[in-house]
């Protein structure tokens, strides 16, 4: 018998879909994900309406602790914004966008109802660790560029469970 998708991932909602505003250069923190019981993690980011102005940074930090995720990582991302799709071929399709490797990028204020894709590698996440303590807690931070909100949330999505079960093993530390 083979398993359910949900037998095989765990969704979790780390940033409920909303106005996000902090002050300008303040930032917004996701739940904080614990990779040790997965060995892959996606963060699919949400956007709704992009009239607004704000374009927020985005950066990954991993760390050794629930409160501990305070050392940036690499990852790589696609968008899902633009592109060709459907028959009249407008933005905002399913199309994604080329995978890019980096640190941090910069929502677009021309997302409307888009997505950006964010893989993280718990092997990268591990190698960033400089100290005897080992990285396996994730979090997206969000530093805004102006005292404006802009309309997104955040949800994880953990895969390849190191121990398969009919119910995975919380992730939300």
């Amino acid at each position: 018998m083979s398993q359910l998708w949900s037998e095989i991932n765990k969704v979790v909602n780390v940033l409920d879909l909303k106005s996000q505003s902090a002050s300008s250069g303040g930032t917004i923190d996701t739940d904080i994900v614990h990779l040790e019981n997965y060995k892959k993690l996606t963060y699919l980011i949400t956007l709704g309406s992009a009239a607004v102005i704000n374009t927020p940074t985005v950066t990954v930090y991993g760390g050794e602790s629930a409160t501990g995720a305070t050392g940036a990582i690499a990852f790589r991302y696609r968008t899902q914004i633009t592109g060709r799709g459907g028959s009249s071929g407008t933005t905002g399709s399913d199309v994604s966008g080329s995978l890019t490797t980096g640190s941090s990028f910069t929502i677009s204020t021309g997302g409307n109802s888009g997505m950006y894709i964010v893989e993280v590698d718990p092997p990268t996440v591990a190698a960033a660790d400089t100290s005897d303590q080992t990285y396996d807690h994730v979090k997206l931070r969000f530093t805004n560029a102006t005292g404006v909100g802009q309309i997104y949330g955040v949800t994880a999505v953990l895969s390849e469970p190191r121990y398969p079960q009919a119910i995975l093993q919380t992730a939300i530390d």
